[in-house]
């Protein structure tokens, strides 16, 4: 039987740890889960049965290796406080995309989604030797729009009327990056998560 590399990656720096999804982590991320965090996925994962099957069906995308699916660990407290994903994996074309990404309320706006970033990107271009990583946003989510700029992505374009979601047409917006612009990319980055060292949110409060 042939050995699946992807159940047994881990990416971690000094705060987090990206482990790989398992449905023993459905009932944290249930805890941490709010009906806000939904509305721009196809898939609404807003009861634990749902949790459930939304982390089945990551577990069989990582079984034919097309997704690596993580949970998100925050080191201090070993608490689970998001999920994020390595999807539409083309070796041929050495690309790939960072998508289901999600984060407990406490979690937003800390550094806990930068780091995240930064270990996949570091993984995709250092590991899988990716030339192009692509994130997909839709266009009435303004904050992640924002929040995908501020790491260094570049805009490439929108994808007009890509499908109905939850009954409304969208339009999603093309964000990349490309191996020749991943070093410095990197370096700020790495400033970026100095930056948040000298500001770090009180996770233990209630």
């Amino acid at each position: 039987m042939a050995v699946n590399l992807y159940e047994s990656i881990t990416l971690e720096n000094e705060r987090i740890r990206l482990v790989p999804l398992q449905l023993s982590h459905a009932k944290e991320l249930q805890d941490i889960n709010h009906e806000n965090i939904w509305s721009y996925m196809l898939f609404q994962a807003t009861t634990l049965t749902l949790m459930n099957e939304w982390i089945q069906s990551a577990i069989e995308l990582r079984n034919q290796l097309e997704t690596i699916p993580f949970a998100v660990i925050l080191k201090s407290t070993g608490e689970v406080v998001g999920s994020t994903r390595i999807q539409y994996i083309d070796y041929e074309r050495q690309s790939c995309e960072i998508g289901a990404t999600w984060f407990g309320t406490k979690a937003q706006r800390s550094f806990v989604n930068s780091d995240s970033k930064f270990l996949l990107l570091e993984f995709c271009f250092e590991t899988l030797k990716m030339m192009r990583v692509q994130i997909r946003v839709d266009e009435r989510n303004v904050r992640s729009h924002r929040a995908v700029e501020r790491l260094g992505f570049t805009k490439e374009g929108v994808l007009r009327k890509e499908r109905k979601l939850h009954g409304i047409p969208r339009n999603l917006i093309v964000y990349s990056i490309i191996d020749d612009e991943w070093s410095d990319i990197k370096i700020n980055l790495m400033i970026k998560q100095q930056s948040y060292m000298l500001d770090m949110p009180d996770f233990t409060a209630s």
